[in-house]
């Protein structure tokens, strides 16, 4: 089975710990992937399943940046230089059989609209995108148009990619099909500006957009059109500030994950900023980590942490207030 409810010793892991008057609020449920690998498989194999023959091999590299389409989590390997799938049901890993020499893998992104899913490559300096066939069918960046992409998200409402540039300092936002549309931001400390932004994210309810400020030690939040909103965060070691913010997400009820490499967890915060909780600390078991990375929420609420130097995916689930 898949799922890994509870810790070695069988007992189911919540947070906050249960309590007497503590609302519990998020769940843990398991990590990805065991070491299985198919030697490789088409985008349109992943996407409908398929047989193949298998190997037990250890061989992740460095995962950073995580996406989920239905059963399949889909995440980049910075060191090896691969895109991998995982399906949740079957078990079965598998590297993506794709037509781009990948130098740095880093972000990657699906619009259910379009049925395509991006990578972005901050080496090559393109974000690529790829059909259900794995044929290329978007390429974004030319000649000096990035200096680093690294995370990028989708808006399917809007019909809109954005692209961390973070040697630029900028958001750069392009239609599905990769025609420029605009850029935001430029290099500073106030409101709408940035020191090396790292990650994005988008709100499906709202369309406000999520960008880590990594060099500033803060998430700055934006609606649709970029007006901000609200800054997170600070560089600091209490809970509610940040050493190193990588992976931003946010829930449907728009609480705000923000995972911290330096310090080993996530925090989550209210739609209006203020911390709810943490979770993590360095570790090899159930919600620790080591150097983590990406994040990324479904439509159902679960929750997708890379813990990169553990080789793997931390899986939890938030769960929702019945109204």
């Amino acid at each position: 089975m898949f799922f890994i409810v509870g810790d070695s010793i069988g007992k189911t892991l919540y947070f906050p710990e249960p309590k007497p008057g503590v609302e519990v609020r998020i769940k843990y449920i398991g990590m990805a992937p065991k070491i299985i690998q198919d030697k490789g498989a088409g985008f349109l194999d992943v996407l409908i399943g398929g047989k193949s023959e298998l190997d037990e091999v250890d061989f992740l590299g460095k995962p950073y940046g995580v996406t989920v389409v239905g059963n399949k989590i889909f995440f980049t390997d910075t060191a090896n230089a691969v895109i991998y799938s995982y399906n949740i049901i079957t078990e079965e890993l598998k590297t993506l059989s794709l037509p781009i020499p990948f130098e740095l893998p880093m972000g990657v992104a699906f619009s259910r609209k379009k049925k395509i899913l991006y990578v972005s490559d901050a080496k090559l300096k393109k974000v690529f995108g790829f059909n259900s066939k794995g044929q290329l069918v978007v390429a974004i960046g030319r000649k000096d148009e990035f200096k680093k992409p690294v995370g990028i998200a989708v808006d399917d409402k809007l019909e809109r990619i954005y692209v961390v540039d973070t040697f630029d300092h900028r958001i750069k936002v392009y239609s599905l099909d990769g025609k420029y549309l605009f850029g935001y931001g430029r290099r500073g400390d106030q409101a709408g500006e940035f020191n090396y932004p790292t990650n994005i994210a988008v709100n499906r309810q709202n369309g406000n957009i999520y960008v880590t400020d990594t060099q500033l030690f803060r998430v700055q939040v934006f609606d649709k059109d970029f007006e901000h909103i609200m800054t997170i965060g600070g560089i600091g070691d209490l809970p509610g500030r940040f050493a190193r913010p990588k992976g931003v997400a946010v829930d449907s009820d728009g609480n705000i994950y923000v995972v911290d490499a330096a310090f080993n967890n996530f925090q989550i915060f209210d739609s209006q900023g203020d911390l709810l909780y943490y979770i993590g600390e360095p570790g090899f078991g159930p919600a620790e980590f080591l150097l983590p990375a990406g994040i990324y929420i479904d439509e159902k609420d679960r929750i997708y942490v890379v813990d990169s130097l553990n080789k793997r995916i931390q899986i939890f689930k938030y769960l929702k207030k019945e109204k």
